[in-house]
């Protein structure tokens, strides 16, 4: 069993001119929390700016599927503290270069809750946004597979 759990912090009222740089850097800031079966690495600075950290994160799961051995980074820009995501065939560890802790999950089970971890994010943004969104906000919002 592996699971994200993320609270919205701060949420940007004004979308008609946002910036890719804002969205990675100032948007949906929260918290966000990697759980695995017996443990869990906690972010809680209440400054990840949750809609870019998914969309990375579905970036990772894209590169680390189409290896059976791999390695890839997330590394937040605002502390430079590093997830580094591990894969061998179908086991992923997640190792947090901020903590001891060292997650265990099956890779499968980690793409399912990156994927549903952004379309919970997408469909916040959705239903929180009037109008037309900015295509840059857009391209973040879209599930990669």
């Amino acid at each position: 069993m592996f699971r994200i759990e993320y609270k919205i912090i701060e949420q940007s009222e004004e979308l008609e001119y946002i910036s890719d740089e804002e969205i990675r850097y100032n948007f949906l800031l929260g918290n966000v929390s990697l759980i695995s079966s017996d443990a869990k690495i906690e972010m809680e600075w209440e400054w990840i700016p949750l809609l870019d950290f998914a969309y990375c994160l579905q970036v990772i799961v894209s590169s680390l599927k189409a290896r059976d051995t791999a390695k890839e980074y997330f590394e937040f820009t605002e502390n430079a503290e590093t997830l580094e995501f591990s894969k061998q065939e179908e086991q992923l560890k997640i190792f947090a270069f901020f903590s001891s802790t060292v997650l265990e999950t099956i890779f499968a089970e980690f793409e399912k809750a990156v994927y549903d971890f952004h379309f919970s994010i997408s469909e916040s943004v959705r239903t929180e946004t009037s109008g037309e969104l900015p295509s840059v906000l857009q391209k973040y919002l879209l599930v990669k597979k």
